[in-house]
Parts: C-alpha cells; sequence; structure tokens
C-alpha cells in the first residue's frame, strides 16, 4: 500500500469514527458536553452557541484553578483548513449569552496551529488523518488564565469560524471556578495572534466567508462577509480591541489577502456586522456548477459515457432545513481508477435539489438541478488510485421539499465513470 493510500484510507477512518468529516470542536480541556469522547460537532439550526450544551444541562464539575495559571487548548483539525478561533471569558451565571463572551475575549488565533496540518504539504487546503479526537497533531495554543477575574465561577468559551469551505459557527466551552492567584486592577486587551499552517511567522490567517462570529450562523454559511467559498487571509474582523503585533514579512501577502480589519471597527458585538457585509449571495459561489439539463436517457451534465467498475455507496446524511450533507464512498475496483467521475442522482421527491459545495476527494463539475451532479477528482491526490483505495467524499447542497435524513440515504443514486 503507498503513501497515497494509505492517506486516503486514513480519511475514511476518521470520517467513520467522526461522522463530521471536518467539523472541529475542543478536546481540551473538556467541553460541557465532552466533545472529545463523542468526537461529534454541533452544527445547523441547532447549533448556534454560545456553548456546546446550555448552563441548565451542563452536568460537569468546573475545574479549579488559579488565576494566572496555564491552559492548553487542543482541538483537532478534522479535514478542514483555516479560520479564527476566539478564546473568551464570562461568568458562568451569563454563559448563555453571545454578548457576555463578546466582552470577554482573551485571545483570537489561526485554527491551523501548534502541530495539526493536512497530510499533503502540497495540498494546503486538504484532508488530514490526524485523530478526531485530538489525542495527536493537535492543534493548539496556550493561554494564561486571565488576572482581572474575580474568584468565582467562570465559563472559556472556545469559537471556531471562518473555516473552509462553507462551514457555520463552532462552539465548546468549559467551567472553571477561579480561586487565588495574582490578581490585575483591569482587563488586558484582547490579542491576536497569527501564523498558521499556510502563512507560518506572519500575522494573519488564511479564512472563508467571514472573519468575524455571529454571521454564519447556519451551514453553509448563510450570510457570508466575503464571496461564499473565497479563500482571503488577514486579521480578524476585531481591531478596535485587538492588539496586532506587525511582523518583518508584511509583503509575503498573496494578491487574494487584503487587510480587511478596519481600523475604526467596533468591538466584536454580533448586531453591528450585518451593515458592512458586501452583497453577494451564497447562490453566486460555485461558478463551476452549470444547469444544463443531462443529454437525454442516461446520459449526464459532464458528458461521461464510459462506466467504471468502481462502486459508491451513502456513508452518512444529514439535514438541516433546506439543507442536506453527505459522505459518499466509492470503492475501487479498477487496478487503478484515473479520471473518473461519480453521478449522484436525486430522487424525485427532492424537487429542484442541487449540489453545491463539495469536500475531501471531489470537486463539483456540474450539476442539473432536481436532476443529478457529477464530481470528479479534486486534485492529485484524490487520482490515480489503486485498487481497494476508498475515496471519500462530502457533499453539501439543497433540499427545497425537506425530505427525511432516511428518504435522501434511500434515495440517493450513483454511478462511477471512467475516462
Amino acid at each position: 500500500m503507498n503513501n497515497r493510500t494509505v492517506y486516503l484510507v486514513g480519511l475514511v477512518l476518521v470520517a467513520f469514527i467522526a461522522q463530521t468529516l471536518g467539523h472541529s470542536y475542543l478536546t481540551n480541556p473538556t467541553s460541557r458536553s465532552n466533545q472529545k469522547e463523542s468526537t461529534t460537532g454541533c452544527r445547523g439550526s441547532n447549533c448556534l452557541g454560545p456553548c456546546d450544551r446550555p448552563l441548565a444541562s451542563a452536568t460537569r464539575a468546573p475545574i479549579t484553578i488559579a488565576r494566572g495559571a496555564s491552559i492548553s487548548v487542543q482541538w483537532p483539525r478534522n479535514n478542514h483548513a483555516g479560520g479564527f478561533i476566539r478564546l473568551a471569558w464570562a461568568p458562568t451565571s451569563q454563559s448563555d449569552s453571545h454578548a457576555a463572551f463578546d466582552a470577554g475575549v482573551q485571545q483570537i488565533s489561526c485554527h491551523e496551529v501548534g502541530g495539526c496540518r493536512p497530510d499533503s504539504a502540497s495540498d494546503p487546503n486538504g484532508g488530514d488523518s490526524g485523530p478526531a479526537d485530538g489525542s495527536s497533531r493537535a492543534c493548539t495554543v496556550s493561554i494564561n488564565v486571565p488576572t482581572h477575574l474575580a474568584d468565582g465561577a467562570y465559563t472559556l468559551q472556545w469559537a471556531w469560524f471562518g473555516g473552509a469551505f462553507a462551514l457555520g459557527d463552532y462552539y465548546s466551552c468549559v467551567d472553571y471556578k477561579i480561586s487565588g492567584g495574582p490578581q490585575a486592577s483591569s482587563a488586558a486587551a484582547p490579542v491576536f495572534k497569527g501564523g498558521d499552517y499556510t502563512y507560518p511567522g506572519q500575522q494573519k490567517c488564511k479564512f472563508f466567508n467571514t472573519d468575524r462570529l455571529h454571521r454564519c450562523v447556519n451551514e453553509p454559511c448563510n450570510n457570508p462577509v466575503y464571496a461564499l467559498n473565497e479563500m482571503r487571509s488577514g486579521l480578524p474582523y476585531m481591531a478596535g480591541g485587538v492588539v496586532t503585533q506587525p511582523t518583518a514579512t508584511p509583503t509575503a501577502a498573496p494578491t487574494q489577502a487584503p487587510t480587511q480589519a478596519p481600523t475604526q471597527a467596533p468591538t466584536q458585538a454580533p448586531t453591528q456586522a450585518p451593515t458592512q457585509a458586501p452583497t453577494q449571495a451564497p447562490t453566486q459561489a460555485p461558478t463551476q456548477a452549470p444547469t444544463q439539463s443531462p443529454a437525454g436517457g442516461d446520459g449526464n451534465c459532464g458528458r461521461f459515457t464510459t462506466s467504471s467498475s468502481s462502486r459508491a455507496s451513502i456513508q452518512s446524511v444529514n439535514t438541516w432545513g433546506t439543507t442536506f450533507q453527505a459522505v459518499v464512498n466509492i470503492q475501487v475496483a479498477e487496478n487503478r481508477l484515473s479520471d473518473w467521475a461519480l453521478e449522484i442522482d436525486f430522487p424525485s421527491a427532492m424537487g429542484s435539489a442541487t449540489i453545491n459545495t463539495v469536500y475531501n476527494a471531489g470537486k463539483l463539475k456540474c450539476t442539473a438541478p432536481g436532476n443529478h451532479a457529477v464530481i470528479v477528482p479534486s486534485s492529485g491526490w484524490a487520482n490515480n488510485v489503486q485498487q481497494g483505495t476508498i475515496l471519500t467524499i462530502e457533499v453539501q447542497g439543497s433540499n427545497p421539499n425537506r425530505i427525511s435524513t432516511d428518504a435522501i440515504t434511500s434515495g440517493l443514486r450513483f454511478k462511477v465513470f471512467k475516462a
């Protein structure tokens, strides 16, 4: 088994365990709902934060800690690149309030820091075989308990935003009992610490869709600040309260990475952000998805005709609102499978459904609304693969008739083609 095959199989194992393929959560310290043990991230309309579990159902005993003590904060990269991690504090009694955490930001860093990385250096947005419980290859930052906090009950919030490609906001919380330690009279200003896998040592992060919390409150991102799925880099939108530390290499920024953190920006109250959002609609993003109808009979919008002996099957399906997400596996049967294409046929009950975005081994070739979509290899690592390899593909699309997860699972049909 070569390295490419090991990588692909590794992706499948991670997906099988996590069932979320790329949705992150706090693995250290242990969150209220123990997301490390369940390896599941909360997403969609029922997962709006500010914690992974509301205060009324928080059953874990708070961790006793002193002011100034160090905390190692860890999370898995879990197959998705980019974005910002915000760490904030609020009195535990106020931990159901976004505004309380917005007023207590301690630090923002990049998502891909401290040891987490993609498996392929040539594909910085690609997948990884790091375990979903973050037990190795974890993303890691260290913080100290703020010294301005009085003795009492406080909650640390971990929040991830701006992840690839159309993710919503993700939240985890840990409850603490702060007792003792040195005490300061006032809070330190929030700090931004840039530098990630793509831009090491630079005062910026790679991100997608948004540079702030409270805009992508559903998934796919329902209210992007920037064009949906467009990769950008820069500072988080918190310049009014963030200490930025210039680096010696500002000219290294790629052309697509404007410095989008306005110096006059207000602090991160969610109600202030929408007035500055551009007007791009999410439906404008997947420019590679023409809407032509099939070419008659079993024809497909990609014009593929040569069938493959490889077979595709559903691993999991999720639905929320008018959106569906599915993880599909292709079991490679040929000695080598090159330039493959996967046709996904929709059941008629899904109405004018389309696929909008595709992750991991595939990318969208085209979609015929209400009929089918065609997916092709995302990059070199997902092509020219050996027999026995399992290719894992995650798709997200529309479900306008809101049919159930079971109906989608039983109704989707697949065909694998080769060039």
